[in-house]
């Protein structure tokens, strides 16, 4: 892959995020952890107000066959700060696990990926 890359901290997304106006944001990561048994996706919300949302991504995304890691409340992370617009945290897999980076190597399994996430929405 070749190409240039931008790397923007924290301020400038959020800063970039409230000049954009959105009427949501999900934010999709990829999960690691120290042990590798770790598995599965999970999703994150701030505010109360944002969790179904959050509850029907990881339920659509269930159907991917990835193992349920949880939904998370109260997660204090800068991009799903804002109230202005419906924010949500998506960890798809884990890293660390032989097993979900298989799935994540596979480009079918990230368009199935793509694609419950807006089912979710």
């Amino acid at each position: 892959m070749t190409g240039k890359y931008t790397t923007l901290g924290m301020y400038e997304r959020t800063t970039f995020l409230n000049h954009q106006n959105p009427d949501l944001l999900i934010s999709i990561h990829l999960n690691s952890s120290d042990k590798d048994t770790a598995q599965g996706v999970s999703t994150y919300y701030r505010y109360i107000g944002f969790k179904p949302l959050s509850v029907v991504i990881l339920n659509c995304m269930l159907e991917t066959g990835l193992r349920e890691f949880g939904n998370v409340g109260s997660f204090n992370f800068a991009l799903n700060g804002p109230t202005d617009y419906l924010n949500c945290l998506v960890e798809v897999a884990f890293l660390s696990s032989k097993d979900d980076e298989k799935k994540i190597l596979d480009g079918e399994f990230r368009i199935q990926v793509a694609k419950k996430v807006v089912d979710g929405i």
